[in-house]
């Protein structure tokens, strides 16, 4: 179970999002600054951004791993977390796609989030599982409201 905490995350004003298309993940060996959220080594996530706010990359929400993931993978507490956070936002921006941030153009030469990062996993996951799962907590949403 994953624990979450806000930051304010206001160090310079950014612009609205806008609309949500992608969920970028990145890992500490990044460049880039300004995430969303952070998910420590425990699991726990942290909301450095409103999902309101801009940061590196337009239309997306940027979700940073602790750790640097070319040489070893994620930890299983970390990639829970992970899953548990996507589910929270795929019921907030149910249209999101989920990608790396190596795959962003115009940033190929980066290996980000890692090259041991299991991204093909996650997507796969992200495929099959994701709406499932979403759609169960919805489902089970609305029978604790109005009764089965």
């Amino acid at each position: 179970m994953s624990r979450t905490s806000q930051s304010d995350g206001s160090a310079s004003n950014p612009p609205p999002i806008g609309s949500v298309k992608f969920v970028l993940l990145h890992h500490d060996g990044c460049k880039r600054e300004s995430f969303h959220y952070r998910i420590g080594l425990d699991g726990t996530v942290c909301q450095l951004l409103s999902t309101n706010t801009r940061s590196q990359h337009p239309n997306s929400l940027g979700i940073v791993v602790t750790g640097s993931f070319d040489d070893s993978a994620p930890s299983q507490e970390q990639m829970e977390a992970l899953k548990q956070l996507l589910v929270k936002l795929k019921l907030q921006f149910p249209d999101f796609v989920l990608g790396a941030h190596r795959q962003v153009r115009g940033d190929s030469i980066t290996t980000c989030p890692g090259r041991k990062f299991p991204m093909k996993e996650l997507a796969s996951w992200a495929i099959k599982d994701l709406i499932e799962i979403r759609n169960e907590r919805i489902r089970v949403d609305i029978e604790s409201q109005y009764g089965p």
